[in-house]
């Protein structure tokens, strides 16, 4: 009941501080890096140098696609802690949608709830994947819930037209599901 109640505290601190975060409306350049962003994207600069076995990525003016570092960023801020890289059967990171949901989906974590399933009543502080809401793919991005509306939810997102924001997502077909965090 305890780790119960500190992982319920912790999912409220992050819907905090995404929504703080996702306010500052902060822009990428037309590299998707900069000032700005950085604290989101350097999150991830080490591991992808290293899947990539290059050092490319320690130059501050590449960028990359930041939804997940966003998100990472946010849930790192309010105390979660998981590697970036949480599972060796993927060549890639966190930094990818596809990797969260496959980690959420994973015996030993059962973190995901489809946005179609019985138990699929989102929350502050969860984890909303997308679906063709950039791209005409699946998992194309994500974000974190701050808020429920009758008829959808408030987001706080990170490139999304790359800059932070918050933004209201009705209940529709480009809602995947959610990952809704209880240990780490």
């Amino acid at each position: 009941m305890q780790l119960k109640l500190l992982y319920e505290e912790k999912r409220v601190l992050l819907a905090k501080v995404a929504l703080r975060e996702g306010e500052l409306e902060r822009r990428g350049n037309e590299n998707k890096a900069g000032l700005e962003i950085e604290k989101y994207l350097s999150t991830f600069r080490d591991a992808f140098n290293k899947i990539d076995r290059t050092a490319k990525y320690s130059d501050k003016t590449i960028g990359f696609d930041w939804c997940c570092a966003f998100v990472y960023y946010c849930c790192l801020q309010a105390g979660f802690s998981f590697p970036v890289k949480p599972t060796e059967s993927h060549r890639s990171t966190l930094g990818v949608v596809r990797v969260w949901y496959d980690w959420a989906n994973l015996p030993e974590n059962q973190f995901y709830h489809a946005a179609n399933g019985v138990s699929a009543k989102p929350a502050p502080g969860d984890i909303v994947l997308f679906d063709r809401l950039l791209e005409n793919v699946d998992l194309d991005h994500i974000g974190v819930v701050v808020g429920i509306e009758p008829e959808g939810i408030a987001t706080a997102e990170g490139n999304f037209r790359n800059k932070t924001g918050i933004f209201y997502r009705p209940f529709d077909e480009h809602i995947n599901g959610y990952i809704r965090l209880s240990r780490f």
